[in-house]
């Protein structure tokens, strides 16, 4: 997964689960939209809308996007899976609708009207070279006073005309990625030596807190960071011996005495006779074994 796929699927789940900025979510819907469709007028948001109308968008399409991205992730023949399944087809089929093929049309850039949907300073300049690019390699006719000249390059074969996709709303771009997603996977060689198909989205739903979950290694996380710690602990729990905690807090007290009083305890036989079922008992408690190596016993 290169790292542009990856930014996009860490901005949807952000964005989902109700925590990206609207910043965050501009930038996540320019990339699912290509920097093409972004710097052209009526592809992905209507140049007349300002940002509080983006922000609407926005927060209207959110509930239906986290349930697409649910039901994408949910197991198979799942209960979940059922329950979601009409509701995002129907809201990835109304979008795909929306989407046209492949449209050409003359590279354009307007800083103003992109100003308007608040792009950041490096996005626009991000813009404007690529554009520029674009106007530097292409061949031209340019007006000057009336007068026609031909300039630029005449290194690419369409000239200024560039592929587009005609999108009609904010969501269109995200079902869209979403769409192209599902036909790379479909696309994929199949490995026999695969024990088990790659998983469909690279996303998961944490079991323990419900949000949704973008890991840094895919497949090697079953829970989100905040989760990932307790549920580790809880799973230890379970298999620990019913003595661990109260052997280990007994431990934990004795390393916390003065080295002098610590002596003095260790002298006693009943400590000693505590010690020497701690140790048979919790030989296998990594736990209580660090403790009595920084006791050094």
């Amino acid at each position: 997964m290169d790292d542009k796929t990856r930014r996009i699927w860490a901005g949807l789940v952000s964005y989902a689960n109700g925590t990206a900025t609207p910043a965050e979510i501009r930038a996540t819907v320019v990339d699912c939209a290509g920097w093409i469709a972004a710097t052209m007028p009526f592809d992905v948001i209507d140049p007349t809308l300002v940002e509080d109308d983006l922000s609407k968008q926005a927060e209207a399409y959110r509930p239906d996007i986290e349930i697409l991205l649910r039901f994408l992730c949910s197991q198979p023949k799942s209960e979940e899976r059922n329950s979601l399944k009409a509701q995002a087809l129907e809201f990835l089929r109304e979008h795909g609708e929306h989407i046209q093929g492949r449209v050409f049309r003359e590279t354009y850039y307007a800083e103003e009207y992109l100003r308007n949907l608040n792009y950041t300073p490096d996005e626009l300049e991000k813009f404007k070279k690529q554009v520029k690019r674009i106007f530097d390699q292409a061949q031209y006719e340019k007006y000057h006073r009336g007068q026609p000249t031909i300039v630029g390059e005449d290194t690419l074969p369409l000239g200024l005309l560039l592929p587009s996709r005609g999108y009609r709303d904010f969501a269109d771009p995200i079902c869209d990625f979403l769409s192209s997603e599902y036909e790379r996977y479909l696309n994929r060689e199949v490995n026999r030596k695969d024990k088990k198909a790659p998983p469909l989205v690279p996303i998961f739903v944490c079991p323990s807190c419900k949000k949704l979950v973008m890991p840094k290694r895919i497949g090697q996380r079953n829970y989100c960071l905040q989760c990932s710690d307790r549920a580790r602990t809880e799973k230890y729990r379970q298999h620990a011996s019913p003595d661990e905690g109260r052997d280990y807090a007994w431990l934990y007290r004795l390393l916390h005495h003065e080295s002098g009083a610590r002596k003095v305890r260790l002298s006693q036989p009943k400590v000693k006779q505590r010690l020497a079922e701690i140790k048979f008992r919790q030989k296998n408690s990594q736990r209580c074994q660090g403790l009595l190596q920084d006791l050094r016993l």
